[in-house]
């Protein structure tokens, strides 16, 4: 959760929301006088932010065919066009099909070639990825812009854990393209009723769904921030959230602080060990954080030639050695800097959220320079936009969650505006594996059997109270609702009150 807005220094990158991760940039040339991100004010922030993304997104086959990962494509929404090429009876085979798409065989895309916008992003589906990526070369090379194949195919999907559909009415739209929405670009503001909210969860391209246990393998727990247009299974903060209230809760249950020593090695364990980590920020944090760079002098030299999204990313992604401890001590120097709002309420409002202050300070820091030292595994996301929250969603699985269950990844985006997006039975399972994976690092704090249920105990009371303690912040007085999965693929929306305004937010559960 953070605050949003846009820049309006045109030589500021934070208005185009740099994907701040450690994804090598692929960039492509696009020739003539019209760029695929152009200048500012001629696109809707979002809708930069979602072109940036995708071309930091997209890779090259040795062929030079342009390829997007599984990960990424689960991630998009409404405004993606998915199409499986593959022939007829693969659409039913044991792959399956991806929820949502529209079937077109190689043999026909020269009939609907005219019905493919320029700029409309497109991924090419099939059993591999070799007769995808000749189509996607071809299209690219015909003017298309944001064309790509998915990289590894049905194969790769069914892989990383997303599940597919085996539902024969898709063969019967054999040519036929969905209508395509515009980019989400949300405007509105209103409390978001039941039926809308039903409306979204119905929809195919709102909800995916990935095996639990290939979201301890692969996945990550985003923010419950609604400004990710992305489907998300999540909780406040994400992964950082979750770390941060693991170590407050072990702090309480011991009753001694824990050291920087301590957190760099819990967090490198952690990453060892669980692999992706997310922790977001936005414009407004990046805009802070580049004013005060500009601002110190010894930043100078370094940012003479620094004004574009991709020069920023390179920065901010890979510092020189020599100004990595100038450089974090900008970003943990003030809580403005800080974009999640999670988390920078956790540092504002410590006591209330039962942690320590420095506790959050150590983490950050060491986040960075983790990053910096060449960890992978640790996301630094950037979110555009403002917040247009009109409900909490709490979504829930049918039989509770389990390795084996299947888990919904909920776009927050409805269009319009957004939603927050809760997933308190991954949470809670998560949280006991990470109290676990704890009780086992003894050389940095020795827990008896008691304290490990302490612990346990410990860390799902104060969560309880940390999302309380947020929502009451951000979310005051909106309409909650608790979805419900079943396993046999419907779900059912049910009112659940609304945030109070202050004090005792219980009915959010």
């Amino acid at each position: 959760m953070g605050d949003g807005a846009t820049s309006t220094d045109p030589r500021d990158p934070g208005h185009d929301g740099p994907h701040m991760s450690n994804d090598t940039e692929h960039t492509r040339a696009i020739s003539g006088d019209d760029p695929l991100v152009p200048p500012i004010g001629v696109l809707p922030p979002t809708v930069r932010l979602a072109r940036v993304n995708w071309l930091s997104a997209l890779e090259r086959s040795p062929s030079q065919a342009p390829l997007v990962s599984a990960e990424f494509v689960a991630g998009l929404g409404r405004s993606v066009r998915l199409v499986d090429v593959r022939t007829e009876h693969e659409l039913t085979g044991p792959m399956g099909h991806i929820p949502g798409s529209d079937w077109v065989p190689v043999a026909d895309f020269d009939a609907i070639r005219a019905q493919l916008g320029r700029d409309e992003p497109l991924v090419l589906i099939a059993h591999g990825d070799e007769r995808s990526m000749a189509l996607a070369k071809r299209l690219e090379e015909s003017g298309l812009r944001m064309v790509a194949a998915l990289r590894g195919g049905i194969l790769s999907w069914r892989a990383m854990g997303y599940t597919t559909s085996r539902d024969g009415r898709l063969q019967h739209r054999r040519g036929q393209l969905r209508h395509l929405p515009a980019a989400a670009v949300p405007t509105d503001s209103h409390a978001l009723g039941i039926d809308e909210v039903r409306a979204h969860i119905g929809d195919p391209f709102a909800v995916r769904t990935m095996k639990m246990s290939a979201m301890l393998l692969h996945g990550r727990l985003s923010c419950v921030d609604g400004r990710d247009d992305t489907g998300v299974i999540g909780t406040p903060g994400g992964d950082g959230g979750e770390f941060l209230l693991a170590l407050s809760a072990l702090e309480r249950v011991t009753g001694k602080p824990l050291s920087d020593v301590h957190v760099g090695k819990l967090l490198r364990r952690r990453l060892d060990t669980f692999g992706r980590f997310y922790v977001h920020t936005d414009l407004t944090a990046g805009n802070a954080t580049v004013k005060a760079l500009r601002n110190d002098p010894r930043f100078t030299d370094v940012l003479q030639n620094v004004w574009h999204t991709h020069e920023w990313r390179r920065l901010l992604t890979s510092p020189p050695a020599a100004l990595r401890p100038a450089l974090v001590e900008i970003m943990v120097s003030d809580p403005a800097h800080i974009g999640c709002g999670h988390l920078r309420l956790q540092w504002q409002h410590a006591a209330e959220y039962g942690t320590r202050d420095l506790l959050v300070e150590s983490f950050f820091r060491l986040y960075f320079n983790t990053r910096w030292n060449g960890a992978v595994e640790a996301d630094y996301v950037a979110l555009g936009g403002g917040h247009k929250e009109g409900a909490v969603l709490n979504v829930l699985v049918d039989g509770g969650v389990h390795t084996f269950s299947t888990i919904p990844l909920v776009s927050p985006s409805t269009g319009s505006q957004q939603m927050f997006v809760n997933h308190p039975q991954v949470a809670s399972f998560l949280r006991t594996q990470l109290v676990e994976f704890l009780a086992l690092q003894d050389d940095v704090v020795s827990l008896d059997a008691a304290h490990k249920q302490a612990l346990h105990e410990e860390v799902q009371r104060l969560g309880q109270q940390q999302l309380m303690a947020t929502l009451k912040r951000l979310a005051a007085g909106l309409p909650i609702y608790t979805v419900l999965f079943r396993r046999d693929g419907t779900a059912e929306v049910e009112d659940g009150g609304h945030v109070p305004a202050g004090g005792d937010a219980g009915a959010s559960h």
